[in-house]
């Protein structure tokens, strides 16, 4: 069976948006004659799963396969387009993370669907945008679900030396780097989407990048000219569950990390180490954050809302 190093690459801008932690309590049902869309379809999607196969299939022969940026987000004119799960379109409509939700049909993560979506208005916010989305998923999918408060892990990220010195992977973004995005923020440009696979642990400004090697789990996070609030987005998304920032660190960062990943990339093998690699294997988290870039992660618990899926069908016709 053939083995591949995966690199996906995310705008930050994206990520952020999609990967903020959110904590408190979310409306469970849209509200009766709430906003809808003036237009919407939704049709069954490619998964990435089924791209990796016909990436196999067609000649991969073990190299890096890059992956299109799954998930569905606004755009200009009041649209909202994808292709994604019922899962994210109901992490996108509540405003809540993975780790805030439960309950849900078998193929709530797996099932994908090709959405496109217009609001009258050009103008509609990301807010009304997703207000739209709840009633979307109500009459298309009969999506209906309840909220709970419970207590669940939690945890803070610190400056781990009490001289506040940080790790060689964790520094201060260049005056280069600020000035570029000073000015992207002037004219509107984005940061430009590298046209091939990122160079390892090599930040980028303007972006975060996400990698992860399938031959020993190895997962990597490069940052460039972002807050740490772009990290701790990061940490959470990889251990489930809400990460506070109690660095103290302001202004923009560059961050280099690698470590080893529990989660597991679509369409690839379970994490683990291939037994006839001669790889070295990637420090747990905890571990990496304190070595490479001089930070402390601690756990706790806390109250925290989640959202129950009590009932969701495959979506009616078009």
């Amino acid at each position: 069976m053939p083995r591949f190093d995966v690199v996906v690459t995310v705008l930050a801008g994206v990520m952020l948006a999609l990967g903020s932690v959110r904590v408190a309590a979310q409306s469970a049902a849209p509200a009766e004659g709430g906003p809808r869309f003036e237009v919407a379809s939704i049709k069954s999607g490619v998964s990435p799963e089924e791209m990796a196969r016909a990436a196999a299939a067609s000649g991969g022969g073990g190299g890096r396969i890059s992956f299109p940026l799954f998930g569905v987000r606004p755009l200009p004119g009041g649209r909202l387009a994808g292709v994604t799960t019922l899962q994210s379109l109901i992490l996108r409509a509540y405003g809540i993370q993975r780790y805030q939700m439960e309950g849900g049909p078998s193929w709530l993560t797996t099932d994908y669907f090709d959405i496109a979506a217009k609001a009258e208005r050009d103008t509609a916010t990301e807010a009304e945008i997703n207000e739209m989305l709840k009633s979307l998923l109500a009459e298309r999918f009969g999506l209906r679900v309840h909220v709970e408060t419970r207590q669940v892990p939690v945890y803070t990220i610190t400056v781990a030396r009490a001289d506040g010195r940080l790790g060689a992977g964790l520094k201060r973004t260049s005056l280069e780097c600020e000035a570029t995005l000073e000015e992207r923020k002037r004219t509107g440009a984005a940061a430009p989407r590298p046209s091939g696979p990122p160079a390892q642990m090599t930040p980028t400004c303007g972006l975060v990048m996400m990698g992860m090697t399938a031959r020993t789990s190895a997962a990597t996070v490069t940052i460039g000219g972002r807050p740490i609030s772009a990290l701790v987005t990061q940490i959470s998304s990889e251990l489930g569950a809400p990460v506070a920032d109690g660095t103290g660190l302001a202004g923009l960062f560059d961050v280099a990390l690698e470590y080893e990943s529990t989660q597991r990339m679509p369409g690839l093998p379970p994490p683990g180490l291939d037994p006839n690699s001669t790889d070295s294997l990637p420090v747990p988290l905890p571990a990496a954050l304190q070595q490479q870039l001089g930070l402390k992660l601690e756990k706790g618990t806390g109250p925290l809302p989640i959202t129950i899926v009590d009932a969701a069908d495959h979506p009616s016709a078009n």
